[in-house]
């Protein structure tokens, strides 16, 4: 189950979660994770890389808690994902 205590909208975190990643972690991900999984906490800041991106959402919400997450696919900003049953899917927009 999803947190409902979040504040953030699906669209705020997308815009937060795309511009975090761009400011701040593209340049040095790209150089070091090319093909791996962010799952990023908008909120904290925060994030988790994993070549598999149910693996990466796991250990996100092992450390941040149940929450939404920004996904992306490090080199790949094309398919921008949040994670909406934390079991096993994510929704791409």
């Amino acid at each position: 189950m999803i947190n409902t205590k979040q504040q953030l909208s699906l669209e705020d975190i997308s815009k937060a979660g795309e511009k975090f990643y761009t400011e701040k972690l593209k340049e040095k991900l790209e150089k070091e994770n090319m093909g791996q999984y962010v799952v990023i906490d908008v909120e904290q800041g925060k994030y988790h890389i994993d070549a598999d991106r149910l693996t990466a959402l796991e250990k996100a919400m092992k450390e941040f808690g149940n929450k939404l997450f920004y996904i992306v696919q490090i080199g790949n900003v094309q398919h921008p994902s949040i994670n909406f049953n934390a079991k096993r899917y994510a929704w791409n927009f």
